[in-house]
């Protein structure tokens, strides 16, 4: 179920999903092991989304694809599992509808750059079972939906190129830049994190790393974790890490703190924690990594360091300097207009339509 207020995928194929309601589609969504008293039930419900939660046996589950046959001209399949697991499955009814394959990310290239850190055998099987879903299964798609101009790139090397049309992160303003609190009145910085491996990759690379340099200017700085990764992370004790768990409304939070951090060292596709920081426009400092398809300019809209020395200095820099804070801030929300409702209307009426 895309649990739109867990994680940064599932945000975005909430929008995804808003977008086509509001232009008009009739939306199903099908979703698998889930209880009819899941909340998001009656979230997409409300909506205008026709949920089918598979909880029938499977003779009635084709029963009613079937009768749903004629009214359907397009199949998305979220992510790769689905889309290996499902594909067959909805191509045996569905002879007239174009199918589409929703990456997400490119999670081949997540799992060998993890490989590169850490040569844990998991991540090994993962780059080689995904590899062949992203490159040779993919072919099957009508239609390859990739999240960034990098990763469209890429993939040119394994389809051609009118398969694929871009849809990124759809992002817009969170708060009135008027209501915005001021470089003075705000503290701490913000570490945001789902249990996905290169969230607990970042988080202890900032815990061992990257704070005992910045505490050693700022001793009283603390480190906010929000997001679910406290289920996973056990091992920091230190008092200045404070995890607040999963936050229904973050508002608070993102108008307190100073700044994000997001120390990303594994990972691809786009990075829903750093736009939502433009959201709020709250400067961030990441790496290369988490700058990737974001359109970020180091000094610009963001900071950007790889190693713990210089990525620590740019911290204490922007936690400190008022006018480095203020230069961030402001070039937010015009670093938001990539990702805007209007680019994927477009997308949708110029593709799908």
């Amino acid at each position: 179920m895309p649990e739109y207020d867990k994680d940064s995928g599932a945000n975005r194929l909430n929008e995804i999903i808003k977008g086509f309601i509001n232009l008009k589609f009739h939306v199903t969504l099908i979703v698998t092991h889930i209880s009819p008293k899941d909340p998001y039930i009656i979230y997409y419900q409300k909506m205008g989304v026709n949920v089918y939660y598979n909880q029938y046996p499977e003779n009635k589950f084709v029963e009613y694809l079937n009768k749903t046959n004629k009214n359907v001209s397009l199949i998305w399949f979220y992510g790769p599992d689905t889309f290996k697991e499902c594909f067959f499955k909805f191509k045996n009814v569905f002879n007239n509808a174009k199918f589409i394959y929703d990456m997400v990310d490119i999670h081949h290239l997540r799992y060998q750059k993890a490989l590169i850190i850490d040569k844990d055998k998991s991540h090994e099987l993962n780059y080689k079972k995904y590899k062949e879903i992203e490159t040779e299964f993919v072919k099957n798609a009508d239609y390859i939906i990739p999240i960034s101009e990098t990763e469209k790139e890429y993939m040119k090397l394994f389809s051609d190129e009118e398969k694929l049309i871009e849809i990124s992160n759809i992002h817009y303003s969170k708060i009135n830049i008027d209501s915005i609190k001021h470089f003075s009145e705000r503290k701490d910085i913000l570490f945001i994190g789902s249990t996905h491996h290169p969230n607990v990759n970042a988080i202890e690379f900032l815990y061992n790393s990257i704070m005992p340099i910045v505490w050693e200017k700022l001793p009283e700085i603390k480190v906010n974790v929000v997001g679910n990764i406290n289920e996973l992370v056990k091992n920091i004790k230190d008092d200045r890490f404070v995890f607040h768990g999963y936050v229904s409304n973050v508002d608070a939070i993102f108008n307190s703190v100073k700044l994000m951090v997001a120390p990303l060292q594994i990972g691809a596709g786009v990075k829903g924690k750093i736009g939502q920081a433009l959201e709020y426009h709250l400067p961030v400092v990441t790496t290369e990594i988490g700058a990737e398809g974001m359109f970020l300019i180091d000094n610009e809209n963001a900071l950007i360091a790889n190693e713990a020395n210089e990525f620590a200095e740019k911290v204490i820099k922007l936690y400190s300097d008022e006018l480095v804070w203020k230069k961030l801030s402001t070039n937010s929300e015009k670093s938001l207009h990539p990702f805007s409702v209007e680019k994927l209307n477009h997308t949708i009426l110029e593709h799908f339509n």
